[in-house]
């Protein structure tokens, strides 16, 4: 019985070396610098938002091209799909029910006006890649590897964990976003990096 747990030792031991040799080699000031050239890029998975009134999970499809964006979100069985676009000077919002697109100058400006929440939806884009936006100052910690886990910024508290190397870049796999009474989950399945 004693080979048998010395051997168990050992490829724990290997396991382990191995894991650690996957994790990022740099410290989080090169992590996050190197996240400045993620600006084209593709995320595919669920969403879900908990608000004072309601809940609701879908599939999601974000597109990101340095500020312009698509959010598509569709229910279960794309039932009540919502979209949301935008460029640097204006946005669209579609909601189930809607036969058109509502406009307006910014999507914060449409998510207060249709949703009557007050969200920085131009700053998830650093977010949802483990990036304290540049447009305000933020709360930071760093994992041991030197991958953001927890920031805070404007009031809200992002957490961060599965983080993956895409192409070169450690992005997380599992966002969660809360404050202000809102709590929203990112769980992305899938990062398609474009150059």
């Amino acid at each position: 019985m004693k080979p048998f747990k010395t051997l168990f030792f050992i490829a724990a031991i290997t396991l382990l070396a191995g894991c650690a040799s996957l994790l990022p080699q740099g410290d989080s000031d090169a992590l996050q610098a190197s996240l400045n050239d993620v600006q084209h890029w593709q995320v595919r998975g669920k969403m879900s938002v908990v608000t004072p009134d309601d809940s609701a999970t879908g599939y999601m499809d974000w597109k990101q091209n340095q500020r312009d964006f698509d959010l598509y979100i569709a229910g279960p069985l794309g039932q009540g799909a919502t979209r949301l676009t935008g460029t640097a000077d204006s946005a669209e919002l579609t909601l189930p029910g809607w036969e058109e697109p509502r406009s307006a100058s910014s999507p914060e400006e449409l998510m207060l006006l249709y949703l009557g929440w007050n969200f920085p939806v131009s700053d998830i884009r650093y977010w949802v890649k483990g990036q304290a936006s540049p447009n305000g100052t933020s709360t930071v910690e760093y994992s041991e590897a030197g991958l953001l886990s927890r920031m805070e910024q404007y009031g809200w508290t992002i957490t961060y964990k599965r983080y993956s190397n895409q192409n070169g870049y450690w992005l997380p796999g599992l966002v969660k976003v809360s404050g202000h009474d809102f709590r929203f989950t990112f769980s992305i399945r899938e990062w398609t990096l474009h150059d």
